[in-house]
């Protein structure tokens, strides 16, 4: 392709233009720097009462050439709705829509300002170092879209490791390569960093067309995907107390949209192009911390109705500027106070003309510890305006207690909004620029308990967590005369409960771990839509009330089996639930062996088999998805550390 040509050049020129500072230090032994750390001041800190779900390094590792709706799905209970191998994939979170989830990339919500969301097939692991998930509302704390729950891609950078080289590649069914490199070299000062991954796939898996009179078996058409993209990064650490950091990350995709079983035929083709760039100053002090950070995004989304069709183009720019600033006030106590200002644009044939939206934002939180740790409290608060207008005044309390020994009791209130999007307000025809904001308020209370008995070779954790959100305003679009249009007329409940429970044993020489998740969603609509409306009181579509997985991980030295079931209950297609899915279960396994070269090097080799029972089932109606599956993969770590003296 002529952009990936172009693009591969790329990495040599950034490094050249930023590298040059790294080559051009003294000699690594003559600097002594403090290994500190800084960090985003809410990521970790105000976050009490919240439940928190981080993915450990070697779950990571396990999902490293996977996208991230394939994370989500197969160690969170949050349901993917998911449009088929490579195709579009968005959220569920507790009984939210796609837009309800807000997904961060380094403290930057990167979901489109036209529809509000982000296609979770299009983002690759490898553009992440660390993935938490938290749960329940966070408006106060990252703004508009944060209803339903919160997704965090960050990037850490180490510092004086010397040169760091990462390669990967997998083969699959259907045709599935993918191939990643990661070059990195890192000084007391300097980390310079290039990944680069590419991912071409086929996805003609055989299915069996049920809406077709004896149900053949079929091939699915028009499915194939192509990525290409890669992520640079550059850290300077002025002193022990300052770091500056620029990120780019760009990647380009290309994508047959399949039929649906009542399809007989497509051509259609979607291709989205990207570019996110990020930059930002941190400085810590005794007292003080100081971050202050921009981004810009360009997206475009091209569709085709077939390949020599004019297309239908979409294109989309956010500008981003925040500040924030943690001041120590005594012990247990500390002010987070910052601001912000994104500007959003976009042009689409859908819009009559350039579309445009500025937002500010105040924000604030307070966290208040006892001295001897046993109780963390947060209160957070947060004022936005869209284009001068002031959208609802949101705000957190959290409280976290240590009740006894291992059990902590966790509770936490937040009010919570969603703006309009570009669609919902533009789109012509059907667009409602008189749209209000979604509103509500949102709840969690819970116990979390780890438990080592006797100090044994065994360890038991558990957590238990209820939530209820309630939320007005929900934008519904619905159909006119000649057209749907979106409507401020929803008011939608969603309560449930969710469990958490692992086991993790040495018994001889292996390590031995056993997961349980479990959840129960309900989300209703509470307000008639129309007149004799028959989903009040009724689950939202796409909603699926249980769901749950379980999983068992066996570890011999470098030899390490996982075998893993996934549960989705039904999910309504209908408002009025007399249309539905019916329920899945998928099981997945996976081997992997490590191999080490002295202190140098090491290799890993994974080997995946998915929907090992070839389950027949579809996540969206009408849309299949494969069954019996396999992929394998190698992946070659090597390391060169730098010849000097340690860090002071």
């Amino acid at each position: 392709m002529p952009v990936q040509q172009r693009l591969f050049l790329l990495p040599v020129f950034y490094m050249l233009a930023w590298g040059t500072g790294v080559y051009a230090q003294e000699l690594p032994d003559t600097v002594h720097l403090a290994p500190a750390t800084i960090v985003g001041t809410r990521t970790t800190e105000f976050v009490s009462g919240i439940k928190e779900q981080t993915v450990d390094s070697a779950t990571l590792a396990h999902y490293h050439s996977a996208k991230l709706g394939d994370l989500l799905g197969g160690v969170t209970p949050i349901f993917i709705k998911s449009y088929g191998q490579g195709s579009l994939a968005t959220t569920a979170f507790r009984g939210g829509s796609a837009g309800q989830t807000a997904i961060l990339w380094n403290g930057f919500n990167i979901g489109s300002p036209m529809n509000g969301q982000l296609d979770l097939s299009l983002v690759p692991l490898v553009v992440a170092d660390h993935v938490r998930i938290q749960y329940g509302g966070t408006s106060a704390l990252w703004g508009s879209g944060a209803l339903g729950g919160t997704v965090l891609l960050d990037n850490v950078a180490v510092f004086g490791k010397g040169l760091d080289v990462q390669a990967g590649a997998s083969i699959g069914s259907f045709g599935d390569a993918r191939q990643d490199v990661s070059i990195a070299y890192s000084t007391a000062r300097w980390v310079s960093s290039v990944k680069v991954f590419n991912t071409a796939a086929r996805n003609d898996f055989v299915y069996t067309n049920t809406e077709v009179l004896g149900a053949p078996l079929q091939n699915q058409r028009n499915a194939d995907l192509h990525q290409f993209g890669l992520l640079a990064e550059n850290h300077f650490r002025i002193n022990n107390r300052q770091q500056i950091n620029l990120r780019i990350w760009y990647q380009a995709s290309d994508r047959g949209i399949p039929p649906t079983l009542l399809q007989e035929n497509t051509s259609a083709r979607q291709q989205d192009e990207s570019w996110r760039f990020t930059t930002e100053w941190q400085r810590k002090g005794d007292r003080v911390q100081w971050n202050v950070r921009t981004a810009y995004f360009d997206e475009q989304l091209d569709w085709f109705s077939f390949r020599s069709a004019p297309g239908d183009l979409s294109h989309s720019r956010n500008l981003i500027a925040e500040a924030e600033g943690k001041v120590a006030l005594k012990p247990g106590h500390a002010l987070n106070v910052g601001v912000n200002n994104t500007y959003s644009q976009a042009i689409s044939e859908g819009y009559s003309g350039r579309q445009q939206q500025d937002r500010q934002a105040l924000f604030a939180s307070y966290q208040l510890n006892t001295k001897d740790g046993r109780s963390r409290n947060t209160f957070s608060a947060r004022q936005e305006w869209a284009d001068g207008i002031a959208v609802p005044f949101t705000f957190s309390v959290g409280s976290e207690y240590g009740v006894s020994q291992g059990v902590t009791a966790k509770a936490n209130v937040a009010k919570v909004y969603r703006v309009p999007t570009f669609n919902d307000l533009y789109w012509n025809p059907g667009g409602n620029p008189a749209l209000l904001p979604e509103s509500g308020y949102s709840a969690d209370i819970g116990l979390a308990a780890k438990w080592n008995p006797a100090k044994g070779r065994t360890t038991l954790s558990g957590e238990l967590s209820a939530f209820g959100r309630n939320v007005d305003n929900w934008i519904i679009w619905l159909p006119g005369p000649s057209y749907w249009s979106p409507r401020n007329i929803a008011n939608v409940w969603s309560r449930g409960i969710e469990t958490r429970g692992k086991m993790a044993s040495r018994i001889g020489n292996v390590d031995l771990a056993l997961g349980l998740l479990t959840s129960y969603v309900l989300s209703t609509s509470e307000e008639a839509k129309v007149e004799n409306d028959a989903s009040v009181g009724k689950q939202l579509i796409y909603v699926p009330m249980y769901s749950g997985q379980a999983d068992l991980t066996l570890t011999y030295k470098r030899l390490s089996a996982r075998y893993a079931m996934h549960y989705t209950g039904v999910r309504y297609t209908s408002t009025d639930n007399r249309e539905f899915l019916e329920p899945f279960i998928l099981a997945d396994a996976s081997i992997s062996y490590a191999m080490r070269g002295g202190k140098s090097w090491s290799m890993e080799w994974l080997a995946q088999g998915f929907n090992l029972f070839d389950e027949q089932y579809e996540a969206v109606q009408n849309r299949p998805m494969p069954l019996r599956h396999y992929m394998l993969g190698v992946r070659v770590l090597f390391n060169h550390p730098l010849n000097s003296v340690p860090l002071q």
